[in-house]
């Protein structure tokens, strides 16, 4: 989850640059929310559909992205595909264009159980894949001016040790498609790292918890370890390095959230919730 970035240009800018880039004239179809990082549109030739996402000046997205997404196919079809990029447009930020995978953000009708139990079996999915050789996070421990981050400190080098695997290292509800009650993609790859299992499964169980469903974490935990038979031991101290590094930034998350149709989650409830979620993996780590 990213804070907005000015952009420049228009939506009609990435059609046209995008269709440079394919050869063939391609076409606006609407565009896709679910993020502030970037702006994503999907386009048409006519035969088949395509998202392109611009990035603002300088950011080094597509670059990371155009390097994961070949080493991740076989996760298809919940991962898309390369189709084409331009890393240093002379027409705005850098741009990619990929294959589009079917679906939309999770609606209100799917279930946190579901929701739970599906991500949980698609990052075990994920963390199985390669690594080796991308970047390696985090590098240091959360550098925030809130209590949180000033317990992780505190503890974050026992959990340097831990075992590499690649991780999403944005693995939230906005970034997974869905049909119905099913889920069909994850996408936005260019954060992705090797670190500690760790890392995705606080995040995402903070992304949880920020929605209202504090069970369903647990129920996301469960079906990631029944999948991949691996018991996270140091969970709760990875719920508190997530706490910490949403600190300082939580409010900022409300338009991610809107742009996935859940506008009630105002910064003020955001604020409220990572709170008590923070407070809690604290008092429990300082307790045992």
């Amino acid at each position: 989850m990213t804070p907005s970035r000015s952009l420049g240009g228009s939506s009609e800018d990435d059609v046209n640059v995008a269709s440079r880039l394919l050869g063939r004239g391609l076409r606006f179809v609407s565009t896709l929310g679910g993020g502030e990082h970037a702006r994503t549109s999907v386009v048409t030739d006519g035969v088949e559909e395509y998202v392109v996402r611009r990035f603002p000046a300088g950011d080094a997205a597509v670059g990371h992205e155009t390097g994961i997404l070949p080493r991740i196919q076989h996760l298809a079809p919940l991962v898309p595909r390369l189709v084409a990029a331009d890393v240093g447009s002379e027409t705005g930020g850098p741009l990619i264009v990929t294959s589009r995978v079917p679906g939309g953000h999770p609606g209100r009708d799917v279930s946190p159980t579901a929701l739970a139990q599906q991500m949980g079996v698609v990052l075990a999915r994920i963390h199985a894949a390669d690594g080796e050789g991308l970047r390696r996070a985090p590098a240091g421990a959360p550098s925030g001016r809130g209590p949180f981050a000033a317990a992780a400190r505190e503890r974050f080098d026992a959990l340097a040790d831990e075992e590499l695997v690649l991780t999403h290292y944005d693995y939230w509800c906005g970034n997974t498609l869905w049909v119905g009650d099913r889920l069909t993609g994850v996408v936005d790859w260019s954060g992705a790292r090797q670190t500690p299992r760790g890392q995705d499964l606080a995040w995402c169980r903070l992304d949880l918890v920020l929605m209202g469903h504090v069970a369903a974490a647990e129920t996301f935990l469960t079906a990631y370890e029944e999948r991949t038979g691996c018991a996270v031991e140091t969970m709760a101290e990875w719920d508190l390095q997530a706490a910490a590094q949403a600190e300082d930034a939580v409010e900022d998350w409300a338009p991610n959230y809107a742009g996935i149709g859940l506008a009630d989650l105002t910064a003020v409830r955001l604020r409220e919730r990572l709170s008590v979620w923070g407070a809690t993996q604290l008092a429990a780590l300082q307790a045992s």
